[in-house]
């Protein structure tokens, strides 16, 4: 494909945000906002499709919640990685408000990045997401 437009240009800033289909946008919300303490910056109902935008640090999400005809399965994504400080104090808190953890304990790299900890768990529609702390070295 040749451009036409005579003055190519653009450029890519950095990642706009996530989406993640969600089955139930209450559900998502609750759990996004009231266990894992992301803020809501924006809510859209556009008829069949529900939309909420929900910020914390650099990482913003988009839950999408449309009619199971139109449920979007191709090329899923494995994860979203959203980076923390003080790992294990959130993982306790966390715990202690029923978010269940897929390993018993945080695990550590120290040869990855300069050294991470990480622990995965899973959201309400079965969405992978990973606490991902840079050890201060």
């Amino acid at each position: 494909m040749e451009c036409k437009c005579g003055a190519c240009g653009g450029s890519m800033k950095g990642l706009a945000h996530i989406g993640i289909m969600v089955a139930d946008m209450e559900k998502s919300l609750a759990f996004y906002r009231d266990a894992l303490g992301f803020e809501v910056t924006n809510e859209a109902d556009m008829g069949e499709v529900k939309l909420a935008f929900l910020n914390v640090g650099t990482c913003l999400l988009e839950l999408v919640q449309t009619p199971s005809a139109q449920k979007r399965e191709a090329g899923p994504v494995d994860h979203v990685a959203i980076e923390v400080e003080g790992i294990e104090e959130l993982v306790c808190r966390l715990t202690d408000r029923g978010v269940a953890f897929l390993t018993e304990e945080v695990g550590s790299a120290p040869n990855l990045l300069g050294g991470i900890k990480n622990i995965f768990f899973t959201g309400p529609d079965g969405e992978r997401l990973e606490f991902f702390e840079y050890c201060k070295g």
